[in-house]
């Protein structure tokens, strides 16, 4: 409780401190800010990135490709906010988690489409897309129910591409330890009113300890075409990935192996017209086999876990400018369908499987989800308002309850003077509960198909302060959660279960902050920028006091993120540093060399990643390491993270 006394002194500091700092400085005009043309997407109405009245960290395409990182995962493992926990390397998978949620409490999006499995959030950041065709990464800390549906429960991760208006080839080899091997084309077309883009990629690894291996295909497409009325967009996206799960769901069975397929298409029509209107239709198709063994299989295991998953909704979004601001009115409608031979309810008649003998999927089940948005957004003077309402009908939900309700929130931010903003947020949100969840029945783990749906009330207040070289925000929340679920057991127990507890309040600090010394010494100078993050969390865990929890209490209580870039002896020779501390709450089931379990805390740790780069006309050569000090640690209980990981790289970029 002294330890959390003092975050709240701090946070208090951090917030006088802005508003003095500004005071004193002199006056900047908000049009000279580096990212207020940058529109944000965290409310049904884009704002700016000076009018937002939420914690949003924006990574356009430049800084994603200079960062020491080859992978989704990697790029959201330094935003404080985010707990990214890896089961193996390169974006394999991983979990992602927001402001001391689970993993299934954030929600991924593409282009704005949620792409959320709904078999289970280990899924989640199973995409279409490599990190080399991204235009931007979007994280939105806080509930977004109301703006983005189901699921926002902690926020959201908006991936952004884009084609581009101009002729482009774009060409990336990489290699490293571990037989490390990475591929990567990009080609951008234009012609008259068409844009394209057109990505693929490989990569592969012979695995940092046993049964790590992985191989990974990727193919994306965002094609755009404007009309008189308005601009289509078009994308379509195959991801291929098999790999070895070395532990992943339970240290008893190490040689796991899991392979994945996913199949994306969406079409969107955004109009030119005063009253803005964009429809969008979408569809995913996952294939998932899980097999417990890999090889060698005991006599009992007869077969692997098959699960086909399709999540195909549409949704539509409309504002409306009037002279008392804009209005959004917005409608979402989403189906999501799986065919399993472990997970749902027993179907009448089994569904073969392709490429498969003697397995069908013998069980299934599918729900819908309909959402209705209303948001109005005021921008008056020095404040912002942005109040809104969803409205939710679930049809699964109906079958122990009516299935309705509504879920309201509230953005509000004052601009002190034209350098510091103080806001105060108001949420709620709700999420569902995976067919994993609801219906798992394992050799560790028993679902439980009578969850309800979790929910939570989320106040958040903090100030901004944005000058031409120092852009910094620091912020207070605290989260009442409601029937918050989790996968848990009793110390003596030897399988996990998912239940609602009772409740899981949540209270957190955030501090961000970004000095940009070019903005201040030019081009010339050796040291280009430096950021400095912070999350502190505390968890009132009384519900769930004598229980050993699997997820939702193993939380960060400490992250602490740093990034330095700057010039190596030539203009054009550039270090990017990222350091990452991380102590985490709880502990995790290990096991000795005759299996008898114990349990371990977490220990903290800080991990460093470096990249050397040199740009030179069109090339771009660079090598870089992960973990340079070679850190033993651990994500999730006995699977130990990668230690030093070298690599190098040549990218070439050549407009035609």
């Amino acid at each position: 409780m002294k330890t959390f006394l003092q975050f709240h002194c701090s946070f208090i500091f951090v917030l006088l401190s802005l508003v003095g700092y500004a005071q004193e400085s002199d006056s900047t005009k908000l049009s000279e800010y580096y990212l207020d043309e940058v529109t944000i997407n965290s409310g049904r109405v884009p704002q700016t990135f000076s009018e937002q009245a939420r914690i949003v960290t924006y990574i356009p395409q430049e800084e994603l490709q200079a960062m020491p990182a080859q992978s989704f995962d990697q790029v959201l493992g330094y935003v404080a906010g985010v707990d990214m926990r890896s089961r193996g390397p390169m974006g394999v998978q991983g979990d992602v988690s927001i402001r001391g949620g689970s993993f299934d409490q954030s929600l991924i999006l593409l282009n704005g489409i949620n792409m959320n499995n709904p078999q289970t959030g280990h899924l989640n950041l199973f995409l279409p897309v490599d990190l080399e065709a991204a235009y931007a990464v979007e994280v939105l800390e806080g509930p977004a129910s109301r703006v983005f549906g189901a699921n926002a429960f902690t926020g959201a991760i908006n991936i952004q591409t884009k084609p581009l208006d101009k002729n482009n080839i774009y060409a990336h080899v990489m290699a490293g330890e571990y037989g490390l091997q990475k591929y990567t084309g990009r080609v951008n077309l234009t012609s008259g009113k068409t844009r394209h883009l057109i990505t693929g990629s490989y990569k592969k690894s012979d695995g940092y300890i046993d049964n790590t291996d992985f191989e990974d295909v990727t193919f994306y497409y965002h094609g755009s075409y404007d009309v008189k009325q308005g601009t289509f967009d078009l994308t379509a996206g195959i991801s291929d990935k098999g790999f070895g799960a070395n532990s992943f769901y339970t240290p008893l069975y190490p040689n796991q192996y899991e392979r994945n397929k996913l199949y994306h298409g969406s079409l969107r029509f955004t109009n030119n017209g005063k009253i803005k209107v964009s429809p969008t239709v979408y569809w995913n198709r996952t294939y998932d086999r899980f097999e417990l063994y890999r090889d060698n299989p005991a006599s009992w295991y007869t077969n692997h876990n098959y699960h086909q998953m399709d999540a195909m909704g549409f949704n539509l979004n409309t504002i409306i400018p009037s002279k008392f601001g804009k209005t959004s009115i917005g409608f979402d409608a989403r189906y999501e369908g799986i065919l399993s031979n472990v997970l749902g309810e027993d179907l009448d008649d089994p569904v073969s499987i392709d490429g498969v003998d003697n397995t069908a999927y013998t069980k299934g089940k599918d729900r819908f989800n309909y959402s209705l948005f209303l948001e109005h957004n005021v921008v008056w003077k020095k404040f912002t308002a942005s109040a809104g309402l969803m409205f939710n009908y679930n049809t699964q939900l109906a079958e122990s309850s009516d299935g309705f309700d509504v879920f309201p929130g509230l953005d509000i931010s004052y601009a002190f003077n034209e350098s510091v903003r103080l806001f105060g947020t108001a949420n709620t949100a709700m999420r569902i509960p995976t067919y994993t969840d609801l219906y798992y029945q394992g050799p560790t783990n028993i679902g439980n198909p009578d969850l309800k749906e979790e929910r939570a009330t989320t106040y958040e207040a903090g100030a901004k302060l944005d000058r031409k070289w120092i852009h910094a925000s620091a912020s207070y929340f605290i989260r009442y959660g409601k029937n918050i679920i989790d996968w848990v057991k009793y110390p003596s127990e030897d399988k996990w279960q998912a239940q609602n507890l009772t409740e899981l309040n949540t209270q957190g600090i955030t501090l961000n902050t970004v000095f940009n010394f070019e903005q201040v010494l030019g081009k010339q100078s050796t040291l280009k920028s430096v950021t400095v993050n912070y999350l502190g969390l505390k968890v009132d865990k009384s519900a769930a006091d004598s229980l050993v929890s699997n997820y939702a209490l193993d939380h960060l209580n400490h992250k602490v993120t740093v990034g330095i870039k700057h010039k190596v002896f030539l203009d054009n020779l550039i270090a990017d540093w990222k350091l990452v501390y991380q102590d985490r709450n709880g502990s995790y089931t290990a096991y000795d060399a005759d299996f008898n379990p114990s349990e371990t805390e977490y220990k903290p740790f800080t991990t460093v990643d470096l990249r050397l780069s040199y740009q030179y006309k069109m090339m771009y050569f660079y090598t870089e390491a992960s973990n340079i000090f070679n850190q033993e640690y651990y994500d999730f209980g006995n699977i130990p993270q990668p230690g030093r990981w070298f690599r190098a790289g040549i990218k070439m970029n050549l407009d035609l």
